[in-house]
């Protein structure tokens, strides 16, 4: 169970970077809705599989609960936001606003991630 839940974080994180950074080089298009999208699947479906396992093994941390929702969250909100955009033809118009929001949110999502990684490592370490 744990492992499945890795495997698809891991998918989260690499799709994510790859939306976030390669949109903030060639701006929002529609190639990096649909990258965002599979990393926010992945996400939903990795966190959920971490919840599975934590109902079954034991919480995490409050701080990781706390930066976990509030990043996957931002995430959906941020995809929503991108999909307005894209939908109403006005992505060049919400580019500079759009990343500079993207980086804040990939950052707390990153957080959210080590922090999952470090507790876990901690756990399986005692």
């Amino acid at each position: 169970m744990l492992a499945v839940a890795i495997f698809w974080m891991t998918l989260a994180l690499i799709f994510y970077t790859w939306a976030v950074f390669s949109g903030r080089r060639q701006g929002l298009r529609t190639k990096h809705l649909v990258i965002f999208g599979i990393g926010l699947l992945c996400d939903y479906i990795g966190t959920h599989q971490m919840n599975l396992y934590a109902q079954a093994f034991g919480k995490a941390p409050q701080i990781h609960n706390i930066t976990g929702l509030a990043s996957l969250s931002g995430m959906a909100f941020h995809f929503l936001l991108a999909l307005a955009a894209t939908l109403a033809g006005r992505a060049d118009a919400v580019n500079r606003v759009f990343h500079r929001v993207s980086l804040t949110i990939y950052s707390c999502w990153l957080i959210a991630f080590f922090s999952g990684a470090f507790s876990g490592m901690m756990r399986l370490h005692r």
